[in-house]
C-alpha cells in the first residue's frame, strides 16, 4: 500500500505544471518635440533594464536605463515618430506605438508557463 501511494505521488509530481516565468516592465518616456530630446525613466523591469527603440524621425534611436534610473537622448523626439519597448533591446519589426509630445507611461506584465 505504501509503495502504491509513493508511486502515485511521484507520478503526480512529474505531471505538475512546468516552469512559470513572470515578465514585468514599467517605464516613463518623456518626449520633447521642440528640442528633440527623449528622457527614459525605468521604474521596474524583470531583467533589471528598460529598453526603448524610437523610429521615424531620422536614424532610429535606442535608449536603455537600469531599473530605478533615467537616461536621456539628445535626438529622436519628433512628430510622426513611433516607439516600442522591452526588457531586452527591441528588434526591427517590433510593434510600434505613436510617440506623443510629453510623457508616455508604459506598463506590461506577462506570465508564461511552459509544460514539461
Amino acid at each position: 500500500m505504501k509503495k502504491t501511494l509513493l508511486l502515485a505521488l511521484v507520478l503526480l509530481a512529474g505531471c505538475s505544471a512546468g516552469k512559470t516565468e513572470k515578465r514585468n516592465i514599467s517605464l516613463v518616456l518623456d518626449a520633447d518635440f521642440t528640442t528633440g530630446r527623449l528622457l527614459l525613466t525605468c521604474r521596474d523591469s524583470t531583467s533589471g533594464t528598460c529598453h526603448v527603440l524610437v523610429a521615424g524621425s531620422g536614424e532610429p534611436v535606442r535608449l536603455s536605463a537600469a531599473k530605478g534610473s533615467t537616461n536621456e537622448a539628445a535626438s529622436g523626439a519628433a512628430e510622426g515618430a513611433r516607439f516600442c519597448v522591452g526588457e531586452t533591446e527591441p528588434q526591427n519589426g517590433c510593434q510600434l506605438t505613436v510617440l506623443r509630445n510629453g510623457e508616455q507611461i508604459y506598463r506590461s506584465s506577462r506570465v508564461k508557463t511552459e509544460d514539461r
